[in-house]
């Protein structure tokens, strides 16, 4: 299993240099390629500092991936934020057309690093390892707020306000000559998933019995909705978290430290 990794720049693509392409029909798999992408899109750029890769806007400045997704479910319990319009719809809050490997390689272009350490199956008790980012949700009618307000928690029968979320880029990897996220369109998982894009590493990422939509706040399936991804300045250092999993990851900002 290899984590994916970008073989172009975002100055090299601007100029017109082809985007790295999947191997030919019987060529063997290298350590960072991806198999089976039906269209990698060019990378574009739109302004100083910004590009567009397929439908993924990016901001080297401001350090954002901005892309449109719809609301898949508006009740229920979840397992992923956000999934391929072909992934696992049944259990997961957005959808979108967003191919996972573009979504992977846009992560990369913004400098985005991902796991050395992938947990080893779903559900693993250990929180994920990589580089720490924020997501925001917006839709017309709803202002831009943290993917958190549109959840809730179920504790022993107890609904409970999701508290500030620690979502991890620890990227997808290649298994078996296929890019995971590509084949199970997992992206963003809210219960651990080696396979996803990015992972949750908040408290209760272990189980798949505490997370649901949090009804009345998220609009109807169907709804549009815009998807920011910022990464988050700081370090993000492998230390034991001085709790009761060792080798959690801490970020360290300017404005303090946060475990």
């Amino acid at each position: 299993m290899f984590i994916l990794s970008a073989a172009l720049s975002l100055s090299a693509s601007a100029s017109g240099a082809d985007p790295a392409a999947p191997p030919a029909p019987g060529d063997p798999m290298q350590p960072g390629q991806v198999g089976e992408v039906t269209t990698i899109p060019p990378v574009e750029k739109v302004a100083p500092g910004r590009y567009r890769l397929g439908a993924v806007e990016i901001d080297k400045r401001g350090g954002t991936l901005t892309f449109p997704a719809e609301v898949n479910m508006d009740k229920g319990l979840l397992e992923y934020l956000l999934v391929h319009s072909k992934g696992k719809t049944h259990e997961s809050l957005l959808r979108t057309k967003v191919e996972p490997y573009t979504l992977q390689l846009a992560c990369l272009l913004l400098g985005l690093e991902g796991t050395s350490a992938p947990l080893a199956a779903q559900g693993a008790p250990e929180r994920p390892t990589g580089e720490e980012v924020e997501i925001f949700l917006s839709s017309e009618e709803r202002k831009s707020q943290p993917s958190e307000e549109w959840m809730i928690n179920l504790v022993n029968g107890a609904k409970k306000p999701v508290p500030p979320m620690t979502w991890i880029f620890t990227g997808s990897m290649v298994v078996n000559g296929r890019f995971a996220a590509e084949a199970d369109g997992s992206m963003v998982a809210v219960y651990h998933d080696p396979v996803a894009i990015i992972d949750n590493a908040s408290k209760g990422g272990e189980t798949d019995k505490m997370w649901y939509v949090k009804e009345g706040a998220v609009p109807p399936p169907g709804t549009p909705v815009t998807v920011v991804i910022r990464k988050v300045n700081g370090a993000y250092r492998q230390e034991s978290s001085g709790g009761d999993v060792p080798g959690f990851g801490a970020r360290v900002e300017e404005r303090g430290e946060r475990r």
